[in-house]
């Protein structure tokens, strides 16, 4: 029963995380767009609205598309019950769903040596689980089932909603930023390479530029202080699910020594997974989207 509360409230809390989340990155992006219209002589009355619609259309489009953006960013496929591994992935993402009273995800594989899976989806009941063929080759049943836990999790608990649509506005504003920044600097500093609107408008030009080079910090930052919270969670309540902390735990351990010379798949992705594919030599620091692994197992081996 207490464990059953402490899932309603974190749900409850995702969907309150979601609207915030989502309000602090229009705002980035409205930022951002006018920044960029009024560091180029764009009169900010007209600026303003068309920031506005912009960032509250990209951020609908975002919420529309971002399933079919992360399968196809991740270079992911749909399951194929012919092949044996990928039949006996199938059969444990029903097994797990079932326990966890889901609806059973759709399964997709992505074909990498690396060790790792994902999930995604708005809601439960279009969620998907995807496995990498190095994790469907490397890991035994066990193993298998604790990574799938894990996922299961991270959709029983909403988590894929903020993480799905998060990853997708952090990816749109740190592009909007580089295009910005290029653009500022082939075209001399824009209104300020004129100089026109005096010191006034000079200040305002380096106040835009640095509102740009910030932004995309900021909403990398809005990232990482929801992630590492949803991954320690995702772990307990997946050891849950299966009943074998030990699984995951293994599975784990087996990630933290895999090391992939040329991981496949977009880095914009990369958070969704159980472990990030492209920063392993840098998953201890403050700037992982992913809490240390040798603390995760211990928390594990600790339940």
């Amino acid at each position: 029963m207490k464990e059953q509360m402490l899932i309603e409230d974190h749900i409850h809390k995702n969907k309150k995380d979601t609207v915030l989340i989502c309000m602090f990155m229009i705002f980035l992006l409205f930022g951002i767009i006018f920044a960029i219209g009024y560091a180029f002589g764009a009169p900010p009355i007209f600026t303003a609205p068309i920031a506005i619609i912009i960032a509250f259309a990209y951020i609908m489009i975002t919420y529309s598309f971002s399933v079919q953006s992360v399968i196809s960013a991740a270079g992911a496929r749909p399951a194929n019950p012919q092949n044996q591994q990928e039949k006996i992935l199938m059969y444990k993402v029903e097994e797990i769903a079932i326990a966890a009273g889901l609806p059973t995800p759709k399964v997709y594989v992505q074909d990498s040596k690396d060790i790792n899976a994902f999930a995604t989806g708005k809601k439960p009941e279009e969620a998907i689980i995807c496995a990498t063929t190095g994790a469907l080759k490397l890991l035994n049943k066990e193993e298998l089932e604790g990574v799938i836990g894990h996922e299961m999790s991270h959709i029983k608990n909403r988590d894929i909603l903020v993480m799905t649509v998060t990853v997708g506005v952090v990816g749109a504003i740190a592009l909007l930023a580089e295009i910005a920044i290029r653009m500022l600097f082939w075209s001399g500093g824009g209104r300020g390479g004129s100089r026109k609107g005096g010191d006034g408008g000079v200040i305002i030009i380096i106040i835009a530029i640095i509102f740009i080079i910030l932004a995309p910090i900021f909403s990398r930052l809005t990232y990482l202080a929801i992630s590492r919270k949803r991954e320690y969670l995702a772990d307990s309540n997946g050891a849950y699910l299966t009943r074998n902390p030990e699984g995951l735990a293994r599975a784990l351990e087996k990630i933290k020594g895999d090391i992939i010379d040329d991981p496949k798949g977009s880095k914009t992705v990369a958070p969704l997974y159980i472990a990030n594919p492209f920063k392993r030599a840098l998953r201890d620091s403050i700037w992982s989207t992913h809490p240390p692994l040798d603390e995760r197992i211990r928390r594990l081996r600790s339940m």
